[in-house]
């Protein structure tokens, strides 16, 4: 009997979790009843009956019930509005669906719309079709689906007080009076589904993970007996992870071979672990290789047990710590673990066992209260009144304003949605003025079309958002514009782009910082906004190249520091600054002259001979009057810089080996005091 257990937790690996309902309406008190009132038929402005139960068998055997009738003649659209609204409001930010008990002669639909949001939530409609005829079925509505009409929004996280319900909708009268009822409009927490993808019992549910970012970088972690099997976890297998005593801030370990069950997390989820740790810290869950094209996505949660067992929960719907800040959606592959993520090697190794990877979907979404406060002082034209506008309410230019009762110019308000990222700005007297973003400031994310810039905002907790000045993502007086302009020193510019990118501020090269050159000139700008005493290691990249391939190359050069992978530096900023240089080179003007006398194109700088370099090797030989030190660069026909060398002036000849080229064309660039000359070479 025990085997055959074991064998049966070994299958089932999904568990469904009995669910609670709150009662909206059941016509039996006071309380939990109510009328509604018709529109769009011959019984405009009546109202419906409660009336006994005319067949209490089955699913329902209460007393009273709904009656109602859609008329001979009636609009498609007909229906009936609770009128008075229902004592209890039908709260989807603590439950998941609504659902309706209907008794129908006919198979048709009942469309249930909810109106009236006291957080914020636009008006949602769906339609559920009846099976069943003259028997009592319950119908469930899911609140995380698209509304049928504009703005197609769900309703998850709101709360509605008004219940309008539609009997056939979309079908005129029939020419005869139809009669339905319907009772018990209960709103129910979504069932909670248990999926297990790791817990190192069996094959199908166990992996190693492979180290990386430590001494142990390309080994894998132990499948071990549990070694404290007490509380909430008496399994008898646990993973041992070990950070060594010398490991990156990002030391983890990435699964090794994937999990056979793969991550599942559409529609919202928790990805739940238990943990056993000998101290106070972290564990960082990540999640890559999404087989819809989404973005990995990143997140911690702290322990707060030591020498015991305890469960900590990811949930899904929080955007990832790390760019785009998109929170997680459908199904990945790979799972990332980094035990205290953003603390580097104690000098000892430490511990920790980790246990039963589940998913937890369903239950209802967190719902948060974000509290703004926008300064006005710095905008002086007139206006009444300020709104935050967003794609949590539609982009309405009304439902959420803010007020400033103490003449302070500072506006404040709230809003109250699910964990999510959101997107709004500050709008002025509905839509007369808004704010206007160039795409480059911390604070505002760009759509995909290019067309619209806003303000981002990750929610996953109850969060007072810093205050900001209007049109800008610092308080009024903090921010500076740094300017950036880039001669691109005789190298042709990729033909999709320019990117300012790296230091951990500016994205990868491909990413939201493309330079542009608007007048032709050939030196590439972007203006970007930061606040005060803002500095950042930074380098340019010739093409959207998100493995920085196609950077420039500084290496041996002053402006280049060789222990940030030979990137610029930008000093602590406190005031509006211009910084030009050119791509590859330490000019500090973005025309690449050393002096104030323009470059010369001189072809006896240098011959090249060995050229097509056949032999693998290339020689660049130095005209007789050339004493200067030299620059030389090799760049490939898209621009990208494959090798920089410097040489002094007493060297007349230079060997360039090409064996370990690929095939191709080639750009050879050789400077020398205001002079230079670049020549093709041929591989």
């Amino acid at each position: 009997m025990k085997k055959l257990l074991l064998l049966f937790q070994c299958l089932v690996l999904a568990v469904v979790v009995s669910r609670a309902q709150t009662t909206i309406l059941d016509f039996e008190t006071a309380a939990t009843s109510t009328v509604f009132q018709y529109f769009g038929s011959t019984l405009d402005g009546t109202f419906n009956e409660v009336i006994a139960n005319p067949n209490p068998t089955g699913s329902n055997t209460s007393s009273m019930v709904g009656r109602y009738v859609k008329p001979a003649v009636a609009e498609v659209w007909a229906g009936c509005f609770s009128n008075p609204d229902p004592t209890v409001a039908v709260d989807l930010a603590a439950n998941g669906r609504i659902a309706v008990k209907v008794h129908r002669d006919r198979i048709g639909n009942l469309t249930l719309k909810l109106e009236n949001s006291t957080n914020g939530g636009a008006n949602w409609v769906t339609t559920v079709q009846n099976t069943k005829i003259n028997e009592w079925e319950e119908l469930v509505f899911d609140a995380s689906q698209p509304s049928i009409e504009p703005p197609f929004a769900s309703a998850s996280g709101f709360v509605y007080t008004r219940v309008v319900l539609f009997f056939d909708f979309g079908a005129s009268g029939t020419g005869s009076d139809v009669v339905s009822y319907f009772d018990d409009i209960v709103a129910l927490p979504n069932a909670t589904v248990t999926t297990t993808i790791l817990d190192f019992e069996t094959p199908a549910t166990g992996t190693t993970f492979q180290y990386f970012g430590s001494t142990l970088d390309g080994t894998l972690t132990e499948t071990i007996a549990n070694p404290n099997p007490t509380g909430l976890n008496t399994s008898a297998n646990v993973l041992k992870y070990v950070k060594p005593a010398v490991a990156e801030v990002w030391a983890g370990a990435f699964s090794n071979p994937d999990p056979t069950t793969p991550v599942d997390v559409s529609g919202g989820a928790k990805v739940c672990i238990k943990v056993h740790l000998d101290h106070i810290g972290n564990l960082a869950l990540k999640l890559e290789g999404s087989t819809s094209g989404k973005p990995n996505w990143i997140t911690q949660v702290p322990n707060t047990k030591v020498n015991e067992w305890e469960e900590l929960c990811f949930d899904a719907s929080v955007p990832s710590i790390e760019p785009p800040f998109e929170a997680a959606s459908g199904i990945y592959t790979r799972v990332v673990l980094f035990f205290d993520f953003g603390t580097p090697g104690t000098g000892t190794d430490v511990v920790s066992y980790l246990d039963d990877v589940v998913v937890k979907s369903g239950g209802a979404p967190q719902v948060r209260t974000v509290n703004f406060k926008v300064d006005m002082n710095s905008y002086t034209a007139n206006f009444d009144q300020v709104y935050i506008s967003g794609n949590f309410n539609n982009w309405s230019g009304d439902a959420n304003p803010l007020s400033d009762p103490d003449l302070d110019g500072i506006w404040e308000g709230s809003i109250t949605v699910p964990n999510g990222l959101y997107e709004y700005k500050v709008t002025l007297d509905n839509w007369a003025v808004q704010e206007q973003f160039g795409g480059f400031e911390e604070c505002t994310k760009t759509d995909p079309s290019g067309q619209f810039v806003n303000r981002f905002l990750p929610v996953s907790a109850d969060t007072d958002v810093p205050r900001f000045c209007f049109n800008s993502c610092y308080a009024c007086g903090e921010e500076v514009k740094i300017t950036f302009k880039l001669g691109m020193n005789g190298i042709a510019p990729n033909p999709d782009g320019v990117w300012l990118a790296g230091g951990g501020n500016f994205d990868v090269p491909g990413g939201k910082y493309k330079m542009s050159d608007t007048d032709g000139d050939g030196i590439f700008e972007i203006v970007v906004p930061r606040r005060q005493g803002f500095s950042s290691y930074y380098t340019f990249a010739n093409g959207p190249c998100p493995d920085y391939s196609c950077k420039e190359n500084l290496e041996g050069l002053p402006c280049g520091n060789p222990a940030n992978f030979n990137d610029r530096f930008l000093p602590a900023t406190n005031a509006n600054v211009t910084v030009a240089t050119c791509f590859g080179a330490c000019f500090t003007n973005a025309e690449c002259i050393s002096s104030v006398k323009n470059l010369v194109q001189d072809a006896q700088i240098f011959t090249l001979l060995g050229n097509p370099s056949n032999a693998g090797t290339t020689v660049l030989q130095f005209g007789n009057s050339i004493f200067e030190d030299k620059s030389i660069m090799l760049t490939n026909t898209i621009g990208q810089v494959i090798g920089q060398w410097h040489l002094s002036g007493g060297m007349p000849q230079f060997e360039l080996h090409t064996s370990d080229f690929q095939p191709g064309i080639y750009f050879v660039t050789v400077r020398a005091g205001e002079r230079f000359f670049t020549r093709k070479l041929v591989r």
